[in-house]
C-alpha cells in the first residue's frame, strides 16, 4: 500500500525542503596551468626552416626508389633528351604552353652546383650567405622554378608520378640548406595549387600574377619569426586590393593591385628592414621599364609581401641578376635585418656568376 500524507504535512515538507542549505559540490582542487614552450627565437625559427626543408627533400630522394642523386637523375634520361627534342622543335606544348628555350641548359644539366663556364653558382651563393653574416644580417634563396618543372605534361608524353623532372636543383637546394643557406622550394607549393588556377604566362618565361601573389604568402610566413613583422601585423589586415584585368604584353591578362593603408597604390621604399633583389621576375607586375612595357605596375611580388608583412620593403631589381651585383655595394644592406633572392632557377645554367669577394 503507498502511504499517504495530508496537505499539512505536504506544506511543512515542502517548507522544510526550500530552507535547507544547499550541497555543497565537490570540486577538483585548481590544476596550475601546463607550462607553455617558448616560441622559438629568430634563429631557432631559422634553423627549424632548414632543417625542415632539407628533410624533405632527402625524403623525396628516399621517395623516388634511387639510392642516390646520381641514380635519379640517369632515371630521367629520357626527360632530358625529350626536352630537346621539345627545344629543337617549334616550342609549342599542350594548353597553350611554349617552352622556354632559356631553361633547356636547366631542365638537361645534371650538375647545376658547377655552373656556366665552371662558375660555381652554389659556392657563389653560399659565399654571399656569409658575407650577410658578418654584417648580422639573414639570407634567404628564393628560386623560381621554371613552368617547365610545373607543368611537365605540356611537354612530356610520360610524367614521373612525383612530377619531379629535375632532380639536379632538388640537390642543388639540399646542398645549400647543407651549407646553412636558408632556402625556400615554390616548386611544392606551385605544383599543389595546378588544379585550382593556372600558372605562369603561356608564351613568356616569367611568372604570373597567381604565382606571384602564392610566392609572396610563402616567404611572408618565413619572415612572421621578426618581431618588427609581428610588430606590423595590424598594418597587414589594412591592406587592400584592386582587381583589374588588362590586355598587356607578354600575356599579362590580369593582377590584383595593392593598396596600403592609406588608400594609395603600392610602392617599395628605399629604405626598409627587408631588402628583395633578384632578376626581372621581380619587375613584372611591379613597374614598366624599357624591356618590360604594359606589363602591370603595383602588383608584383614585393607588392604583395608587403600587404602579407603590413609594411613596405625595399626592391632591387635587373634583367639576369646575379648576387655578384650587389656584393660589392655595402650600403645597400645598411639597416636592413633580412636580404632575400628572387629569381629563375634556369639562370644557375645559363649565366656565369662571379664569384664575391
Amino acid at each position: 500500500m503507498i502511504p499517504t500524507v495530508t496537505r499539512r504535512q505536504f506544506t511543512a515538507a515542502l517548507v522544510a525542503l526550500m530552507q535547507a542549505p544547499a550541497p555543497r559540490r565537490r570540486t577538483a582542487p585548481p590544476q596550475a596551468p601546463e607550462p607553455q614552450a617558448p616560441a622559438p627565437d629568430e634563429k631557432g625559427q631559422r634553423a627549424a626552416a632548414i632543417a625542415t626543408l632539407a628533410s624533405a627533400l632527402k625524403a623525396e630522394l628516399a621517395n623516388s626508389g634511387a639510392r642516390t642523386w646520381e641514380q635519379w637523375e640517369k632515371r630521367l634520361e629520357p626527360v632530358r633528351a625529350r626536352w630537346k627534342v621539345v627545344a629543337a622543335g617549334d616550342l609549342k606544348g599542350r594548353n597553350g604552353y611554349v617552352f622556354n628555350k632559356n631553361a633547356l641548359n636547366y631542365l638537361t644539366d645534371t650538375n647545376l652546383e658547377s655552373g656556366v663556364e665552371k662558375s660555381k653558382p652554389l659556392e657563389v651563393i653560399a659565399t654571399f650567405n656569409r658575407n650577410m653574416k658578418r654584417l648580422g644580417l639573414d639570407f634567404i634563396y628564393v628560386p623560381i622554378p621554371a613552368i617547365e618543372e610545373v607543368y611537365p605534361e605540356n611537354f612530356l608524353d610520360a610524367v614521373p608520378m612525383d612530377l619531379t623532372v629535375q632532380p639536379a636543383m632538388r640537390r642543388f637546394m639540399l646542398s645549400l640548406l647543407e651549407r646553412d643557406v636558408e632556402t625556400v622550394d615554390l616548386l611544392r607549393p606551385f605544383q599543389a595549387a595546378r588544379d585550382g588556377y593556372r600558372l605562369g604566362l603561356k608564351r613568356d618565361d616569367h611568372w604570373n600574377h597567381v604565382q606571384i601573389e602564392l610566392a609572396a604568402s610563402v616567404v611572408a610566413d618565413r619572415l612572421r619569426r621578426y618581431g618588427f613583422v609581428q610588430a606590423a601585423a595590424a598594418q597587414a589586415k589594412r591592406y587592400t586590393t584592386k582587381y583589374i584585368r588588362t590586355g598587356g604584353d607578354r600575356g599579362v591578362d590580369a593582377m590584383r593591385q595593392v593598396l596600403t593603408p592609406a588608400g594609395k597604390l603600392y610602392d617599395d621604399v628605399e629604405k626598409s628592414p627587408v631588402l628583395v633583389v633578384g632578376d626581372s621576375n621581380l619587375q613584372i607586375y611591379e613597374y614598366e621599364n624599357e624591356n618590360l612595357t604594359r606589363t602591370g605596375a603595383h602588383a608584383g611580388f614585393t607588392a604583395h609581401l608587403a600587404r602579407h608583412l603590413g609594411l613596405p620593403v625595399s626592391l632591387e631589381a635587373q634583367g639576369g641578376f646575379r648576387l655578384d651585383q650587389v656584393g660589392r655595394e655595402p650600403e645597400l644592406f645598411e639597416g636592413r635585418t633580412v636580404v632575400i633572392y628572387v629569381g629563375a632557377a634556369w639562370v644557375l645554367a645559363a649565366l656565369p656568376w662571379n664569384m664575391i669577394d
